[in-house]
């Protein structure tokens, strides 16, 4: 006769659970990974050799769309079989996530922070006493920044000469074409096949930004648009 401890038998099934969601939380990442890696495949520009992306993913605001009979039918006649209550009805993914936790290819994750700051060509001047805080801040590889080294026992002259130097030899290097814009991506929203995505796109430049909400088709891990809709712009104004 075999007798079963009961807090023995619970503790199976609970590390039993943990493994079955911890396994399938890994694998809905791997999806989106892959998800992710084919829509930057889709709109790198071809002369780029990485996008800038921002970390955290967009949150799409709410929407209540309503397509048109005469979009339907150019949709239905790309493609017959697609799911119209992927626009029609708002399944918005609303958690936070941080692509730096993703093998993202060809592309440069920054705080959104940071992104604005490239693209607007900012400059953060940064002063250290020595090489050892030279380095260690240029290890950080903080965008835009201009570190010089400045002692503290010279004068006044010598220091502005030693930051204008720092300055002018950052300002003559020519700037990535990559760096003139950065994006922010939505969580896709599948259609219950999985065969069509949903995805909010935004696209960032210097003082103005524009996004949409993009409807792709997945087939053999190759991407086809299907419909574009809910447009929005953005622009930075600067007050004297």
């Amino acid at each position: 006769m075999r007798y079963f401890d009961s807090k023995t038998t619970k503790m199976k099934k609970l590390i039993l659970f943990i493994f079955l969601c911890s396994f399938q939380v890994y694998g809905q990442n791997i999806d989106l990974e892959k998800t992710i890696n084919l829509i930057i495949t889709e709109i790198i520009p071809s002369n780029f050799k990485y996008i800038n992306l921002a970390e955290k993913n967009l949150i799409e605001k709410e929407f209540d769309y309503s397509i048109q009979n005469y979009q339907k039918r150019e949709i239905f006649i790309k493609d017959s079989l697609f799911p119209i209550e992927l626009i029609t009805i708002s399944k918005e993914e609303k958690r936070r996530i941080n692509w730096k936790t993703f093998k993202l290819n060809n592309c440069k994750i920054y705080s959104e922070n940071d992104c604005i700051s490239i693209v607007r060509n900012s400059r953060y001047l940064i002063k250290v006493k020595n090489k050892t805080e030279y380095d260690s801040i240029i290890n950080l590889n903080i965008p835009n920044a201009i570190v010089v080294i400045i002692n503290p026992k010279w004068g006044k002259h010598k220091k502005i000469l030693e930051i204008r130097k720092a300055t002018e030899k950052i300002e003559n290097v020519e700037k990535n074409i990559e760096d003139q814009f950065y994006f922010s991506f939505s969580i896709p929203v599948f259609s219950e096949n999985k065969k069509y995505f949903r995805i909010a796109i935004y696209k960032g430049k210097q003082n103005k930004g524009e996004g949409s909400s993009k409807i792709f088709k997945i087939e053999n891990e190759t991407l086809t648009e299907v419909f574009e809709y809910n447009r929005w712009k953005t622009e930075v104004y600067t007050v004297n």
